[in-house]
């Protein structure tokens, strides 16, 4: 069709070149140059007409492309710990400056830990091992190449999913290359202890510890707990090849407020190579008291069983429930919960003003709204019988305490009195009300200071429907028990608020995130984005000083200190530009998990990959014959296509005007113009 449409072009161009110089219906004498200008216009009209038939042409390229090697570095200390970095190091520089790998592959560079991420300096500072990651992200990452993915590594992981059963796709090899004496030498280790975060001063606390012993001798040794110089326990275990394991429990009591470290340690044996397996540190912080906790309620409802198991969820709280009837005595409690008050409260009401007692109030199904105006100064609700459905909108900029790690999208409605609340103090709102799709300002949940003392208002009803909608988010009720948490802390004190607060833990692990964080508020004690704050730490054994920034995240200020050596340490929070500090003291237990291997771990990868594809240290030449003889990994010749349109093409366009500008020429020349 196409040449069907050329052809006539080409017929219409000569037959407008012929009829304009007068070789049809025209008697003139012929110009002996008439040819010349036909043939120009001719050429010149049929040019233009190709155009408009937008004739394209295809193009075909073809590119190699090279397989990728994708070239990973295990970068934890355990390969330090086996004495194998320098065996890495030059079995890494073989390979890259390998001709044949240079010829063939595009190398690509990647150092493993915890993480993932690009070759920069090998260090091998890692404090923990994800090998599950380091095969299955780069499959991931480059899905639709043929890649080789060579590991160098010990074998020994401390995070993520077994290797093992890690999946390997068609368009990958593996090929690992394992590091490291992979003898089985006798052993006794601490693989496991489990004890509670709290205690309470002049209580025992529970400790299990879990012991294994890899050898073929039966042998026995003696296991410790110790705290500084005194030993608090210690007896004989017994381990054979057949009983290769030992669960030891045993309960210590709490004799000092204040974290109290502690070491359990199995005595090594003779043969043994690597005894930092033997110990593990560990923690305890006694507290003198719990926080009491009254909740007094005149009706049974969800919401109170709700409320009592998420305070007691932290053992540090104490939680009692009475009626009015039962005339408690507040000043045996640490703060007071009210729950659907009426008239029948008025006493403990007068009780708690009189004591200064924090206070929590808790609309429900009997509450007397003309009551509780009556009692309350702060705030006043409108009184009306009919009641709202709604939903919980999550305050971020709320500063009392940290809600970083709340959420509570989607969850089912509660019942709320319908009338307006009207504030007559500045609250702090920790959660608005929602109606249907409308967003309210009006409050659900806010925190306020009279006086001396703190309170809370939450005007819901059936907010234990919130307590399992978080299990059946998050399978456990963490979500919504650390928020009731968080507000019980803030009630149980009589502190006034500081406008720098700090949250951290008394004592870490080495191996965990330490993570402080700060409340830095301005002189209206509103959240202030622009502060600059530093932390100064001294470590007491050393005197060494560190100094490191803070940085803002959300509604709060953090950092990370996590690295700094073992030890005790005080230290000092600075706000620059402003006169305000806080200080404290932390402790951070020695745990290396990466010290926790005696030799590198093969079996594994054979599982992976089977026995013959595992290699090991001073056997890359055996790899590079098999990447080069491996059919997947052959460079792959991909052809590209790309199209043109003649009207694309700017060297047609100025043929034409040279044509048009020739003729011009030529007919001037022969004063045909």
């Amino acid at each position: 069709m196409t040449i069907f449409w050329i052809i006539l072009a080409a017929i219409v161009a000569a037959l407008v070149a012929l009829f304009q110089y007068g070789y049809i219906f025209s008697n003139k004498k012929n110009n002996k140059r008439k040819p010349w200008f036909a043939l120009l216009r001719f050429l010149t009209v049929f040019t233009i007409l190709i155009l408009f038939l937008d004739l394209k042409f295809d193009k075909t390229t073809y590119q190699t492309i090279k397989p990728l090697l994708l070239l990973e570095l295990d970068n934890s200390s355990s390969i330090v710990q086996l004495k194998a970095d320098e065996e890495l190091k030059a079995d890494y520089n073989s390979l890259i400056n390998h001709p044949s790998i240079k010829e063939n592959f595009e190398v690509q560079e990647f150092l493993f830990s915890d993480v993932i991420k690009p070759l920069d300096s090998l260090k091998f500072a890692g404090v923990e091992t994800n090998i599950f990651n380091a095969i299955e992200q780069p499959q991931k990452l480059f899905k639709d190449r043929n890649k080789a993915i060579i590991i160098l590594t010990d074998g020994n992981q401390t995070s993520g999913n077994s290797y093992s059963y890690a999946s390997i796709d068609a368009k990958s090899a593996v090929f690992p290359v394992i590091y490291g004496d992979t003898t089985n030498y006798p052993d006794l280790k601490i693989t496991q202890l489990n004890v509670n975060r709290y205690s309470y001063l002049n209580n025992e606390f529970p400790v299990e510890i879990f012991t294994t012993y890899s050898g073929s001798d039966a042998i026995t040794t003696q296991f410790k707990i110790t705290s500084g110089n005194m030993t608090l326990h210690q007896e004989q275990i017994r381990f054979s090849k057949d009983n290769p394991s030992q669960i030891v429990n045993l309960n210590l009591t709490s004799k000092k407020v204040g974290t109290q470290s502690l070491k359990a340690s199995l005595t090594p044996l003779t043969l043994e190579k690597n005894i930092s397996n033997n110990n593990r540190n560990f923690a305890v912080e006694v507290i003198d008291q719990q926080t009491k906790v009254l909740i007094l309620s005149n009706v049974l409802h969800p919401d109170i069983a709700a409320l009592k198991k998420a305070i007691a969820s932290n053992q540090q709280r104490d939680v009692s429930i009475q009626n009015t009837d039962d005339n408690p005595d507040l000043n045996d409690y640490n703060m007071v919960i009210f729950y659907s008050p009426d008239n029948a409260f008025a006493k403990a009401y007068n009780q708690a003003k009189q004591l200064n007692k924090n206070t929590w109030t808790i609309t429900g199904p009997s509450t007397d709204y003309e009551f509780l105006n009556s009692q309350m100064t702060a705030y006043s609700i409108e009184v009306d019988e009919e009641v709202d459905e709604v939903q919980p909108i999550l305050n971020t900029s709320y500063t009392t305490f940290n809600l970083e790690d709340y959420s509570y999208d989607d969850y089912p409605p509660v019942q709320v009195p319908f009338g307006a609340v009207k504030m007559n103090t500045a609250p702090d709102v920790l959660i608005y009300k929602s109606i249907g799709d409308v967003e309210t300002q009006q409050p659900l949940w806010f925190t306020y200071e009279e006086n001396e003392t703190r309170h809370a208002v939450f005007l819901a009803e059936g907010f234990w429907r919130w307590r399992a909608q978080s299990y059946l988010d998050e399978k456990d009720f963490k979500n919504w028990d650390e928020l009731v948490g968080s507000q019980i802390q803030y009630l149980a004190s009589n502190k006034r608020r500081n406008r720098l607060e700090l949250d951290y833990k008394t004592f870490y692990y080495q191996n965990q995130k330490i993570i402080i964080n700060a409340q830095y508020l301005d002189k209206n004690y509103e959240f202030e984005d622009n502060g600059i704050l530093n932390i100064t730490l001294i470590h007491k054994k050393s005197n060494n000083r560190t100094v490191r920034p803070f940085i803002l995240d959300g509604n709060s200020y953090t950092v990370d200190l996590s690295g700094l050596e073992a030890g005790d340490y005080k230290f000092t929070v600075k706000v620059e530009n402003d006169q305000l500090s806080q200080s404290g003291a932390l402790s951070i237990l020695e745990f290396d998990v990466e010290k926790q291997f005696i030799s590198a771990h093969d079996q594994g990868m054979k599982k992976l990959v089977g026995i013959d594809g595992v290699y090991y240290q001073g056997q890359i030449e055996d790899v590079i014959t098999q990447l080069l003889n491996n059919p997947l990994l052959k460079p792959v010749e991909r052809s590209s296509t790309s199209y043109a349109s003649l009207v694309d093409w700017q060297y047609l366009l100025g043929f034409i005007l040279l044509l048009l500008g020739l003729e011009w020429f030529l007919r001037k020349y022969s004063g045909l113009i």
